[in-house]
């Protein structure tokens, strides 16, 4: 029985990567178009740098700077507090959240949220796409000091909800931190991967595979 279904965030639930190219196409080609000759490949590249989230943004537009030839790191400070102050205004959820969200509820399960990362960021982005009203529980890393794929925030998780581990199944697009992760506490792994590659040296496979989020109601009906 499946008492609960829990959820990474970036590239899960919150479409990170066209929310962050969104953003950048605005601040660079209008609120800040005159400070790359060619913006276009500017987007491109900052997504390259950013690498799923994995970069500081701060380091990202300091190298921006660099790689483009333009001697300005006050400049570079300005745009990461734009981004900082309005990034989130650009958020946006995968396609078929909310059905997704109203089969599990349909099917009598808790919802639940685990991602890592600082606090104040991913809170924004909670709030953003209403996850904070739509999921029984969320927790942030940074907050209570643990980070997937550490066993301990797993348990956490389903803790919070009144569930057994047993009893969950865990969605994100990370093999390690979400597919294995959830694995050791013996939760159920549905791998949702968004462009990320399963690594050569990873033994372990995820339970199942989506490649939308319309796709997991049936893919929990069949656990």
């Amino acid at each position: 029985m499946i008492s609960a279904v829990i959820f990474d965030l970036d590239e899960t639930l919150f479409a990170r990567t066209s929310s962050l190219k969104a953003f950048a196409e605005d601040q660079l080609n209008n609120q800040y178009p005159n400070v790359f000759p060619t913006p276009s490949h500017v987007v491109a590249r900052l997504l390259e740098l950013d690498n799923r989230g994995r970069s500081s943004k701060y380091k990202v537009y300091q190298t921006l700077f660099k790689e483009f030839g333009i001697d300005d790191q006050n400049l570079a400070a300005e745009l990461y507090d734009h981004y900082m102050r309005n990034a989130w205004r650009f958020a946006m959820p995968f396609e078929g959240l909310n059905e997704a969200f109203s089969e599990i509820r349909a099917l009598g399960a808790k919802i639940g949220i685990v991602t890592n990362g600082r606090t104040d960021i991913q809170l924004r982005s909670l709030l953003a796409l209403n996850l904070d009203r739509l999921a029984d529980d969320y927790i942030i890393s940074e907050a209570v000091g643990l980070r997937k794929p550490d066993a301990k925030i797993f348990q956490l998780a389903a803790g919070n909800l009144s569930v057994r581990t047993e009893d969950c199944v865990f969605v994100g697009d990370s093999p390690t931190a979400d597919v294995s992760g959830a694995q050791t506490v013996g939760m159920k792994s549905v791998w949702f991967p968004n462009g990320a590659i399963w690594p050569t040296d990873l033994p372990t496979r995820a339970d199942a595979e989506i490649q939308s989020l319309s796709e997991l109601s049936g893919v929990l009906k069949a656990f």
